[in-house]
C-alpha cells in the first residue's frame, strides 16, 4: 500500500499548496522565462487574454510586417521581432516576453502579505527598499491561479 502512495504523494507535493507559493512560483516561471510554467500558473481567464494579445499581434504582423516590427521594437527594445511573432508557438514566445521583466530575486523578497477571501486571494511580495509586486489570484481547477499582476500587466496590455 505505501509504494501505491508514493505517486500521489509527490503529485501532490507539485501542487502550490497557498497563493504566496503561487506568487513564488510565477517570480520562477519569470525568473527562468519559462512560458510553458507561466501557463500553467495563470487562470483560464487571463491566459485566454494572453492568448487573444498574442493573436492580435500574429494579425498585425502578417498585415503590415513593417508596422508590427515598429510597434514591437518601440514596446519591447527590439527583444521581440515579426519572426518570433509569426514563428513561436504562445507558450516559449510568453517565454521569451518574460525576459523583459526585471525583478529582483525571490530570494530577496523581505516580507509577504497575503489576504484571502473565499476563492479569492491578494498576494504582495515586499523587496527591501520599497520594491513589490502584486497578484491577485482565484481558486480554480484544485489550485491557485493568477487572474493580474502587476508585473503582467506591462507585458500584455
Amino acid at each position: 500500500m505505501r509504494n501505491y502512495m508514493l505517486p500521489v504523494l509527490f503529485i501532490l507535493s507539485l501542487a502550490a499548496a497557498d497563493p504566496v507559493d503561487t506568487a513564488y512560483l510565477v517570480l520562477d516561471a519569470i525568473q527562468w522565462q519559462d512560458g510553458y510554467r507561466l501557463e500553467d500558473l495563470l487562470s483560464e481567464d487571463l491566459y485566454l487574454t494572453v492568448v487573444q494579445f498574442l493573436d492580435q499581434a500574429r494579425d498585425l504582423a502578417e498585415a503590415d510586417p513593417v508596422l508590427a516590427e515598429n510597434m514591437l521594437n518601440q514596446r519591447y527594445n527590439g527583444r521581440i521581432t515579426v519572426e518570433d511573432i509569426t514563428n513561436m508557438n504562445n507558450q516559449d514566445l510568453i517565454g521569451k516576453l518574460l525576459g523583459e521583466v526585471n525583478l529582483p530575486s525571490a530570494d530577496g523578497v523581505e516580507r509577504e502579505s497575503a489576504n484571502l477571501q473565499g476563492r479569492n486571494a491578494a498576494v504582495v511580495l515586499f523587496w527591501p527598499g520599497g520594491g513589490s509586486v502584486s497578484f491577485q489570484m482565484v481558486w480554480e481547477n484544485s489550485d491557485w491561479h493568477v487572474t493580474d499582476s502587476s508585473i503582467l500587466h506591462g507585458l500584455f496590455n
